[in-house]
């Protein structure tokens, strides 16, 4: 009863033996960073340090393989065996080739073609090739296959070792041309709900869905950090396959403040021996066999951390029930700009949906559910929009549309108005409900709309400036979230403060004085001259001093200058 995993090691233990002699071997294998130590374990052994020279040269789709290649060779050999460069510049790598023993390099077929023909790289020293992953680099497009067929020819009668995740027709013509009577080691398996059961006698039971999360190699460690924060999982087993994985996984627990023997969020190594609410495996399961044991434990979640390069192999193994995952802060931009669109909608349909669009789309429904030709009316709204936005040079998707403000007669180029309106986080509004009430009421396009900023009591948001007098006529008065808000211009507020909090206890008017009439002037007003020492002042003749009847135009009994003087 041996596992796919076994049958890998029971075939390269095999094939290990018959490399010495030369002869190829075909690996079907996952792509996966734990498969590279399966089929490069024997084309190593096969390495002698003595007689110097490059004796190993693996051909990769990309320079990201080249590196876990390179890394994987460090790991095998230990920090005293075989030195190994990772090909991604065929200047660079010529340099270190040139000034000391290099047993072994990796690279694309494009960068490792230049060595050889610069004579970096000497062909005659070479006693292995091995091309990871074939169908990949085939797939590439003409170069690189023109490429790789060139530098075979260069390597002459090397040994050659082809990996593949399975074997199709331009892989089978591929190995035939290059490859003849190679040497066969392959997992037989099927997609995980194939699979009856791990262990023989089990009975079969509903595999949970696999979660996905897409990453680069060096960013594995952020990865889980954010993924446990973000689960936050009562219990977690984290599968690490090697030692590297180990250390990483390890550091990323203790960091998080987890301790070595606590049982809740704890590292594995396998299959988790009990029960645990979720299970994330640091690296992808290599075959389905492996993730069948994982969820016989039944966790509640099950989440591979994997390279973009390795999704296409993870779906043969996890079959149809593999779905993305998608962390919480991309997720929610894309669920607010979604809210948005839907709260402009319902502003549509609450003010009455026109009768032309309806007549419109009533031959459609004969051939179309309602849904699908709303789905479809999105798409095109999206598309206009974005083609307006990149032909008016508008900056990215989410920005305001520039060229729009631009036009308008009242607004300076790229100019903005900031609007103030009263609601806020504790009514419990976001961004995306601002966003669609506006665009809703004002009719203007989202992509008009700046920044927003949701506050405790308040929303500060930015229109473009040619739009905020029609945004604070329709949305003033608006319920929003149940409230009715009040909008108007920030520096209208802004204003209004300030002169209410320097008028303080004094009467309404211009300093002591009272306000004067429609058609009346003060007396120190143009149109007066200035008294006459001695004398009442004159009158102008526009009308009546503006003070009360009895007194002087400055406010004092009738004489008063007289009698000064």
């Amino acid at each position: 009863m041996g596992s796919g995993m076994q049958e890998v090691e029971e075939g390269a233990e095999s094939a290990s033996g018959q490399a010495g002699k030369g002869q190829n071997l075909v690996y079907t294998l996952p792509h996966t960073t734990a498969s590279i130590a399966e089929f490069l374990a024997p084309v190593l052994g096969r390495i002698d340090p003595a007689a110097g020279g490059t004796q190993v040269v693996v051909v990769t789709r990309d320079a990201e393989t080249a590196l876990i290649v390179s890394e994987t060779i460090l790991r095998l050999s230990g920090a005293a065996g075989i030195e190994v460069v990772p090909v991604t510049s065929a200047s660079r790598a010529g340099r270190l080739l040139q000034s000391r023993p290099v047993l072994a390099v990796a690279g694309t077929p494009a960068e490792l073609l230049a060595l050889v023909q610069g004579s970096r790289l000497k062909a005659e020293s070479v006693r292995g090739v091995v091309i990871a992953w074939a169908d990949d680099i085939l797939e590439s497009g003409a170069e690189p296959v023109a490429a790789l067929e060139t530098l075979l020819g260069e390597l002459g009668d090397a040994a050659r070792t082809i990996v593949t995740r399975k074997v199709t027709p331009p892989v089978e013509s591929f190995i035939e041309r290059y490859a003849r009577r190679a040497r066969r080691v392959a997992i037989a398996e099927q997609p995980v709900e194939a699979v009856a059961a791990a262990v023989e006698g089990e009975t079969p039971f509903e595999m949970p869905f696999i979660q996905y999360l897409t990453v680069a190699a060096s960013s594995r460690p952020a990865a889980l950090r954010r993924l446990l924060d973000q689960l936050d999982p009562p219990s977690a087993a984290i599968v690490a396959r090697d030692e590297p994985a180990e250390v990483d996984v390890s550091q990323v627990l203790r960091t998080l403040g987890y301790k070595d023997d606590d049982s809740s969020i704890r590292m594995v190594k396998g299959a988790p021996s009990g029960a645990a609410h979720a299970v994330i495996f640091y690296q992808p399961p290599v075959t389905s066999a492996e993730l069948r044991r994982v969820a016989s434990a039944k966790p509640v979640q099950i989440v591979i951390i994997a390279q973009p390069g390795e999704i296409a192999s993870l779906r043969e193994v996890a079959g149809s029930r593999l779905k993305p995952l998608n962390l919480a802060g991309p997720e929610r931009r894309a669920r607010d700009r979604e809210e948005a669109v839907r709260h402009e909608l319902r502003a549509v349909l609450a003010r009455g949906v026109p009768p032309r669009e309806i007549i419109s789309l009533e031959p459609l429904l004969e051939e179309y559910d309602a849904a699908e030709l709303a789905a479809a009316a999105l798409h095109i709204l999206d598309r206009e929009r974005a083609q307006r936005r990149l032909s008016e040079g508008a900056a990215p998707a989410d920005a305001p549309a520039r060229s729009e403000r631009a036009a308008s007669p009242t607004s300076g180029a790229g100019e903005m108005t900031r609007l103030f309106m009263t609601i806020g986080t504790r009514d419990g509004v976001k961004a995306g409900d601002i966003v669609g009430a506006i665009a809703g009421e004002s009719g203007i396009p989202a992509d008009r709309i700046g920044k927003v900023d949701v506050r405790e009591s308040h929303t500060l948001v930015e229109v473009a400036a040619g739009d905020a007098a029609s945004t604070i006529e329709r949305v003033n008065g608006s319920m929003i979230h149940g409230r009715r808000v009040v909008v108007r211009g920030e520096r209208d507020r802004e204003q209004r403060d300030r002169a209410t909090a320097g008028r303080g206890d004094r009467p309404t008017g211009r300093g002591d004085r009272p306000s004067a009439g429609r058609g009346e002037r003060p007396s120190s007003g143009r149109g007066e001259r200035p008294p006459r020492r001695g004398g009442p002042p004159e009158r102008s003749s526009r009308g009546p001093s503006s003070g009360p009847p009895g007194r002087s135009a400055r406010g004092g009994p009738p004489g008063r200058n007289r009698d000064r003087s």
